[in-house]
């Protein structure tokens, strides 16, 4: 679990590094005990309701007896006696406080329960392995006694009695460092402030501080980066939360300022809970609570609650002297074995790479990654010393001869790959005498041919070779690594293939890696484990959320940050409910499917992700038009509209938004031109002027095209079938619609003579429709949404569009076999001939729909005009190339270039000639950048050139080659054309927006000093 039930301002996480602005490190350890212990009131509790029977007869002699150094009633006595053993509620994952490893509970709540159990005598037994809210509800049912750790709430009150808080932490200002001369909320009059919405202190702050500047954010994490990148002044925040992330996240350059001091955001403090029933219990528990000694609550918060986080502890001296020498530890990076490790356009990818630059920031080294050898040439340069450690490797007995092996830091299943139409095969003996491809110098190898004889292996270059193998047909399977299979197959669109994991077979049932380096540097392994030590459960966790699919791995989607209101309001609330579109396929349906309340479509799963995001049932509810379910949010029957359409010309559709808003969008959907297969490729909505456009009534595009080309022949249809089909028969020259439902329809209705033509620049995109009178629902799904990501949004999408293309085929072919069948059954011979045919049609149609999946994966990132990267393709590459860089310290720089004067090419030769030229300058940069670099149109004439580690200085070298390349070429009739360029190097902690708006300036002002020319950013 990791939404925050607890407390004000989202859940706290493990305290990690931070500093307040006193000059020592061991004054700040101190002040942080003291607020520990002088916001933990520990009174002396009264004795609760009595117990009935022997205990309320016990309890009225009056008599108090000593229990271990506490003194007990008669009744609490007797209470210790009937309940040798407390059931415990142990959460999963809230560390520092109360969390679980493997089962094995963990945290300062359980160690303060383990000195309560000693003084006490009693046994404490640990249930975990539930949400919160099903721990809150075991509570309720009496299946459980108590809950160690959690904060106090009116509604809570209803069900459990609280004891005394143990722990209490404050809110503190968060600023920059060197800027943390703001010690209290008055220093922050005229500044801005990050405040999260509906936390508490944006309340606070807009009702007692107007003075103060807010900039909104959603949650403490984006509140943070705010401020580090410079959009706000400081961040008011929660103590645990601040240091998890900053530690966390590397935020080394933010400092804790000191307490906030606002009489409205005092300290929150940590209470233990039991049944409501057991109040006597309550009192045993707060009575051994006062008898912890301050020593005691001081050795807690120095095991768990730690003012500095130490990189490594207890490294030796011969140790420490050893990373001095080698402050950079040479590993390598595999060309391709995804998603663990590999190079994508030399971008440093996969599971591996980011557990080993985690390694790194616990030694304080650095990592330099090597490329480009074979697995063989890799074990070679290990063995001579030019390779420090080899990252993915599996221990062999033959390799344990020559390579010292870390402890494994993952493991991963074996699979088999096989041709979906041979898929009998999961165990190795039924390949006995079967050619099975494995990859060259693979550990897979040594195993087959010691222990698996009557295989032909068959060794191929890589793990994508094998598949290749398979899929011609020149290996009857292959054998790797089932998740790198995976990923493979779905990357390579290789859907004639199906991996399996390998049964039976002991020698490849869990496959544990290990970190390899040469066997005379024990040394190294040793460092190395004590830093794999230091990587938390978290820190893992994210790790395989980020690179392995969820489906493969057995992980849940995380849960989101929630406020205690939040939490509070879904607890009360217990399930919410959602009103859909009945039958709108692939998006969502209702009903028709496997039964009359089945909820299925892409929208459908979405929904099922945002579920478990937040905690709590989204339940459908039943209504027969998208009409009806917008008149039951209206009439408050339903909480949520599953798929509103905003398109991104600002439109918000057909319906006024009046009784409901909208959450950020979910899933984005470029609207695409269909055609016919023997009609020319459409470059732009320009080409269909004086033509006839098919487009579906009402559909909110129809405003758009009627406005911006008036010379288009709309042709409206009820729905977007009968669009297509009249396509399909020519009674028009193209339809419009959603890629999405375009998709789905062509596959549906067997439309195979039509082919997606061309893009638009309309897109739609779906958002929840959220009651207008519920603002913290809208809050809460609006963080469940910003955490999809769009690896898990990519994942439904594909399932649902391959679905309907097997079904659409497989009732094509039934009817067609019917139908030939009924018709040519008196003519044997004829009869077989047709069904030939029809299996030839149908192994064209499979060959075409392969070529449209890739049409459409393509159409989606790329810019339709000059065919490189689009502005939304080429955002994302930048954004990955910040994170990268601030992740390893290397440089990226960015060029931008716009045609001079493209204006009056336009007026003077048209827009196709304008067209034309755009064309050839993209041809030449392709042509002209590195392998490694990205080129994207980012809008009309401009283009950028992302430039992997390229200081401003090497990017400047290269814009001045384009540039002259350019301006030496014909590209009208009129002869050459010129493009001014601007050049930026990124700068560590700078935004994306940042640093566009820099590199824009220095290409404007190479504009305004006499374009053809480069400048470099300021």
């Amino acid at each position: 679990m990791t939404t925050n039930q607890h407390g004000q301002h989202g859940r706290l996480r493990r305290i990690g590094k931070y500093m307040f602005r006193f000059p020592g490190r061991l004054a700040v350890f101190f002040l942080l005990t003291i607020l520990a212990v002088s916001y933990s009131p520990m009174q002396p509790a009264f004795a609760g309701d009595s117990l009935s029977g022997t205990a309320q007869a016990h309890s009225t002699t009056g008599r108090d007896t000593v229990f271990r150094g506490i003194d007990l009633t008669a009744e609490e006595e007797a209470f210790l006696k009937r309940h040798p053993v407390i059931r415990v509620g142990n959460e999963d994952d809230w560390p520092p406080f109360d969390f679980s490893e493997h089962g094995r509970p963990k945290g300062y709540a359980i160690d303060y329960l383990e000195l309560l159990e000693e003084r006490l005598g009693l046994s404490f037994e640990y249930v975990n392995g539930y949400t919160w809210f099903e721990l809150l509800g075991l509570l309720r049912q009496g299946e459980i006694d108590l809950l160690p750790c959690l904060w106090k709430t009116e509604s809570r009150t209803r069900f459990m009695t609280f004891t005394e808080s143990y722990l209490a932490l404050p809110y503190v200002i968060v600023a920059p460092k060197g800027a943390c001369s703001i010690q209290s909320v008055d220093e922050l009059k005229g500044r801005t402030v990050a405040v999260a919405k509906g936390y508490k202190q944006e309340e606070v702050l807009a009702e007692s501080h107007p003075e103060i500047g807010r900039y909104q954010v959603q949650n403490t994490l984006q509140g943070l980066e705010a401020v580090l990148y410079g959009e706000a002044d400081a961040y008011i925040g929660y103590l645990g939360s601040v240091v998890y992330l900053t530690a966390t996240r590397f935020m080394g350059s933010l400092q804790v300022c000191g307490e906030s001091k606002i009489p409205e955001l005092g300290p929150q403090g940590l209470h233990m809970a039991v049944r409501k029933e057991y109040r006597v219990l309550r009192d045993i528990l707060q009575k051994a609570m006062d008898a912890v000694t301050d020593k005691q609550k001081v050795e807690l918060s120095q095991k768990w609650i730690p003012v500095e986080e130490h990189r490594v502890a207890n490294l030796t001296t011969e140790e420490k002297v050893f990373l001095r020498k080698h402050p950079v530890l040479r590993v390598d990076n595999l060309k391709n074995w995804p998603p663990f490790n590999f190079n994508s356009k030399g971008r440093l990818s996969g599971f591996c790479v980011d557990y080993m630059n985690l390694l790194a920031d616990k030694l304080g080294i650095e990592i330099e990654y090597v490329s480009g050898p074979t697995w063989e040439g890799f074990m070679g340069m290990l063995q001579a010393g030019t390779l420090d450690c080899l990252c993915d490797i599996v221990e062999t007995p033959d390799r344990r001869e020559r390579i010292a092996f870390t402890d494994p830091y993952f493991s991963i299943f074996s699979g088999i790959v096989v041709r979906k139409d041979n898929d009998r095969y999961t165990r190795l003996k039924d390949l006995a005498g079967k050619v099975v491809a494995v990859p060259e110098d693979f550990y897979y190898e040594e195993i087959l041919n010691r222990h698996y004889s009557g295989l032909q292996i068959s060794v191929e270059k890589d793990i994508l070779d094998c598949l290749k193998a398979v899929s011609a047909g020149k290996a009857e399977a292959a054998l790797a690594e089932k998740p790198v299979f995976d990923y493979l197959i779905n990357q390579h669109f290789l859907t004639d293939l199906k991996s399996v994991p390998i049964m039976g077979s002991r020698h490849f049932e869990d496959t544990p890696v290990s970190i390899g380096v040469r066997k005379d540097r024990r040394i190294l392994v040793d460092i190395l484990e004590k830093a794999m030590a230091r990587i938390s459960r978290q820190e893992r966790a994210g790790l395989a959320r980020r690179w392995i699919n969820p489906q493969d791995s057995g992980l849940e989607p995380s849960r989101i940050l929630l406020s205690p209101q939040e939490r509070q309001w879904l607890e009360e609330k217990e399930a919410l409910t959602i009103c859909v579109r009945p039958s709108w396929l692939p998006f969502e349906a209702l009903g028709a499917g496997k039964g009359p309340d089945e909820y299925r479509g892409i929208v459908a799963d979405i929904i099922a992700l945002l579920e478990k995001r937040i905690g709590v049932p989204i339940r459908p509810l039943p209504t027969t038009s998208w009409k009806e379910s917008l008149a039951a949010i209206k009439n408050g029957k339903c909480d949520l509209l599953s798929s509103f359409c905003k398109d991104s010309i600002g439109s918000m559709g057909s319906m006024e938004e009046s009784n409901f808003v909208l959450s950020k969008p979910y899933i984005e959907s470029v609207n695409v031109m269909v055609a016919r297969d023997d009609q020319p490729y459409i470059p732009d909505l320009h080409a269909l002027e004086e033509k006839r456009l098919g487009v579906v009534q009402g559909n909110p595009v129809v405003k758009y095209l009627e406005e911006g080309f008036p010379g288009i022949q709309l042709c409206f249809y009820p729905d977007l079938g009968q669009a297509l089909q009249h396509v399909s028969r020519g009674e028009v020259d193209a339809a419009m619609g959603s890629l999405y439902r375009v998709s789905h329809t062509i596959h549906q209705l067997g439309l195979y003579d039509l082919k997606i033509a061309g893009q638009t620049p309309y897109k739609e995109s779906l958002c929840l429709g959220i009651r207008k009178d519920a603002p913290i629902l809208s809050a809460i799904m609006n963080k469940a949404v910003a955490s999809l990501s769009e690896r898990e949004v990519s994942q439904v999408t594909r399932k649902w569009l391959s679905i309907r293309y097997d079904k659409g085929l497989d009732i094509r072919l039934l009817v067609q076999i019917l139908a030939g069948g009924a018709f040519l059954i008196s003519l044997f011979i004829l009869w077989n001939r047709k069904l030939a045919f029809l299996n030839r049609k149908i192994s064209n149609a499979h060959q075409r729909l392969a070529v449209k999946s890739r049409e459409l994966e393509q159409l989606s990132v790329t810019d339709p005009l000059t065919g490189m990267f689009n502005r939304m393709k080429f955002e994302e590459l930048l954004q990955h190339e910040i994170k990268r860089v601030q992740r390893t310290g290397e440089c990226f720089s960015l060029i931008m270039l716009d045609v001079d004067n493209f204006k009056e090419i336009n007026d003077s030769y048209g827009h196709q000639a304008g067209d034309s030229v755009l064309k050839k300058i993209s041809g030449f940069l392709q042509a002209s950048i590195r392998e490694a670099d990205n080129l994207g149109r980012w809008g009309g004439e401009e283009f950028l050139v992302l430039c992997p580690n390229t200081s401003d200085t090497g990017a400047a070298t290269l814009a001045e080659h384009l540039r002259r390349l350019i301006a030496a070429r014909k590209l009208t009739v009129a002869g050459g054309v010129t493009c001014s360029f601007g050049v930026a190097e990124y700068r560590h902690e700078e935004g994306e927006s940042q640093l566009l708006n820099r590199v824009d300036r220095a290409m404007y002002r190479a504009k305004e000093l006499g374009r053809n020319r480069v400048e470099l950013a300021e």
